[in-house]
């Protein structure tokens, strides 16, 4: 029994050793890029990265490093030039283009990215309305590593932006019939701010929509469950017009074909349960009557705004909506050349049904 015991031990002894003797990587000889940013320059690009130091426990040192090379391929052996330990892309959470990078095209980058098996396809990228390089100096400031990712993940959950992230946008881009878009963020006040979405036209950075357009985007992408709009209403005795606060509780979008063949047309119904709080004073929300003239409000802005939006995808040959795809569904003869030739003919319909189900009104 001695002896066996004595057995079992050196071989357990001996597998610890050999496991030891694998090409492991420890944490701390390795320096982690958590955001990295992409701009432009006369003979490739300039990248920069953002690392996390963890010098103590509770302690953390934000480095960052610029390089330039031919290639986005190249950021990485040219980073690793600058440092004393070896970089890796596995806790990359923020991937941000410089304005001018961002309309050159990022084929190359997406492509980058999403080969890399150690980055999540839940990391996100976005657009600067300027050189990556100058905003992520701005970020630095925080000394949050994540603070780009966590800025535009709270804006997606709660606010007015719809979901997106590296898998959509690499999904998006390389389907038949639809366009991809990205968070566009700019500065305010010395302050880093999302001021709405930047839409591609392949992987070229086409027209800038705001934070409304945004909203209203993701009403018709989602069944979300937040985001906010200013909503015009007139009525009563007031000479001018004025604005509530429309907060949406919960959405749901429906498409249907009309017509495939050319000129294509396509219904979109929405409907959007929805709370009002700041209004105007005139407005009674204990009012039955006055809650309608709200919700007919809601319908008849969205509607229009909606309409707004779809013209101006259209004029810019941009489809973030995916209607090419949907034409696409429900053709057996569909050819995307074609479908971009006849894009500006097509005509929608959009009917939007408002309910509000909370008010600020007590009693």
């Amino acid at each position: 029994m001695m002896e066996l015991r004595s057995r079992t031990l050196l071989i357990v002894a001996l597998c610890m050793l050999l496991a030891a003797c694998g090409d492991t990587n420890v944490v701390n000889s390795i320096k982690f890029v958590q955001t990295i940013g992409y701009d432009a320059a006369k003979n490739g690009v300039t990248s920069s990265a953002v690392i996390a130091n963890y010098e103590e426990q509770g302690k953390l040192k934000l480095e960052f490093y610029v390089t330039e090379s031919k290639s986005v391929y190249d950021t990485m052996p040219k980073l690793n030039m600058k440092l004393d330990f070896p970089i890796e892309y596995g806790q990359l959470r923020m991937a941000l283009f410089g304005d001018s990078f961002a309309r050159r095209g990022i084929a190359t980058a997406i492509e980058s990215l999403i080969r890399d098996p150690k980055i999540s396809a839940r990391a996100h990228i976005g657009v600067a309305d300027r050189d990556a390089l100058e905003m992520l100096n701005i970020a630095e400031n925080k000394r949050d590593p994540y603070f780009l990712s966590d800025l535009l993940e709270q804006n997606m959950k709660f606010g007015n932006l719809p979901r997106m992230n590296l898998h959509s946008t690499f999904f998006n881009y390389y389907g038949s019939g639809r366009d991809f878009f990205l968070p566009h963020f700019t500065i305010e006040r010395d302050e880093i701010k999302l001021d709405g979405l930047a839409l591609f036209k392949g992987d070229k950075y086409k027209v800038k929509i705001g934070v409304t357009d945004s909203f209203l985007l993701k009403l018709l992408l989602e069944d979300s469950l937040n985001g906010s709009i200013m909503v015009p209403v007139a009525g009563g005795n007031q000479t001018r017009q004025e604005y509530f606060l429309m907060n949406s509780i919960k959405s749901k979008p429906t498409y249907k074909v009309i017509r495939a063949g050319y000129p294509a047309s396509i219904a979109i119904h929405v409907n959007l349960k929805a709370q009002v709080k700041d209004v105007p004073q005139w407005i009674d929300l204990t009012s039955e009557d006055e809650l309608a003239l709200l919700e007919k409000s809601i319908e008849d802005y969205c509607v229009k705004e909606i309409q707004n939006l779809i013209s101006l995808c259209k004029s810019n040959e941009v489809d973030p909506l995916g209607l090419g795809d949907l034409i696409r569904s429900r053709s057996k003869n569909w050819d995307s050349r074609q479908f971009d030739k006849h894009y500006k003919e097509l005509t929608t319909t959009v009917v939007v049904k408002a309910r509000i189900i909370r008010t600020g009104a007590s009693g």
